[in-house]
């Protein structure tokens, strides 16, 4: 299958590692500011708000903050305020506004709800003269050049890497972001498993993907990497975490049900080796997407996408991402069909 729509999608995921080297550049800066005035106001929360792909990269911002940072962080229910006009109270908060195009209205109006409070907000976007760009006080731009693909990719990539770049500020206000240094040449090499990905592909496109489990770090990828399968490949893949996973969904398992799970190294690849194990127990067939510090795996027979890379579990679902996104655009191909064009979605989704 060929056709522009593909050309253009491939050609936004192989820009991520140049987009990733940007940002590494030039938004140094501008997220030590942000980081400046989070030390400064001493927040009671941090409080990140988004849709879609980019409530996914929030979650994982909410793993940097709190984990890495300590700082209680919080994912905003915007329509709390946009339906019900009874939003939270936010004059001794930070509001970090996150979107790609920067013009979904709820998003907005809580940013700018929040300004009007006496927060301190701050827009990640990749359009710096959005909406939402408008309506905060700082903003960190995604750099990633015009996105025109339905799927979201470099955004999302961008939008975590501006994450991990603010959680390692907030950490070391004099670090020159070393932990990070080598996530351009990582997402080079993960750019490099199309192959591997492919022959995975075809593989699962005989069975039913059902889940999407990861732990900790590992779970943000989940849930974008569930999201890409259901827009591209048409599925009805769920996300879950580990934990979460044990506690009922794993009822579902049975032959033919196959499980993705993702390892970022770390503390995450136990509880992905021991979802692995549970899913194989009943019947069902675990794969696994690898990515960072990890380990070879002690069982060949367990279908994976791996690559090893010197970058930390905080910041491996960056590239694990990756790994996820080329899986599904393979899928989608085994399936014959155009990961490019997800029926009925558009560039744009704004909800109010």
């Amino acid at each position: 299958m060929s056709g522009p729509e593909l050309d253009r999608l491939l050609a936004e995921i192989a820009e991520q590692p140049e987009v990733a080297g940007r940002l590494l550049t030039d938004q140094r800066g501008p997220v030590a500011d942000v980081a400046r005035t989070i030390r400064e106001r001493e927040p009671s929360t941090i409080v990140l708000v988004a849709r879609g792909s980019s409530d996914n990269a929030a979650v994982y911002g909410r793993y940097l903050l709190e984990v890495c940072n300590r700082r209680l962080t919080s994912l905003a229910a915007p329509s709390g305020l946009t339906l019900y006009g009874r939003g939270p109270r936010l004059d001794r908060t930070v509001v970090i506004g996150v979107s790609q195009s920067g013009q979904g209205e709820d998003v907005v109006a809580y940013v700018r709800e929040a300004r009007t409070q006496g927060a301190a907000t701050v827009a990640i976007v990749n359009d710096v003269e959005s909406p939402l760009a408008e309506a905060a006080e700082s903003v960190l731009a995604c750099l990633a050049g015009p996105e025109l693909s339905v799927p979201a990719t470099k955004t999302v990539t961008a939008q975590m890497t501006l994450l991990a770049l603010l959680s390692t500020a907030l950490e070391d206000p004099d670090s020159d972001n070393d932990a990070l240094s080598g996530l351009p040449a990582a997402l080079r090499e993960a750019l490099g498993q199309r192959p591997a990905a492919a022959a995975l592909g075809r593989a699962l496109a005989t069975c039913n993907v059902g889940s999407v489990i990861g732990r900790g770090f590992a779970f943000p990828p989940a849930l974008e990497v569930a999201l890409k399968l259901k827009e591209m490949c048409h599925s009805r893949t769920e996300p879950f975490s580990a934990a979460d996973f044990l506690h009922g969904p794993v009822a579902l398992v049975e032959p033919a049900y196959s499980a993705l799970l993702i390892d970022v190294g770390g503390r995450s690849t136990e509880s992905a080796l021991e979802i692995a194990h549970a899913v194989r127990e009943r019947g069902g067939q675990p794969v696994l997407v690898r990515a960072g510090e990890i380990e070879p795996l002690r069982d060949d027979h367990v279908p994976n996408l791996s690559l090893v890379a010197p970058i930390a579990e905080p910041f491996a679902p960056i590239v694990a991402l990756v790994l996820g996104q080329l899986l599904a655009v393979e899928l989608a191909l085994a399936l014959n069909l155009d990961p490019a064009l997800p029926r009925g979605l558009h560039k744009v989704t704004s909800t109010r």
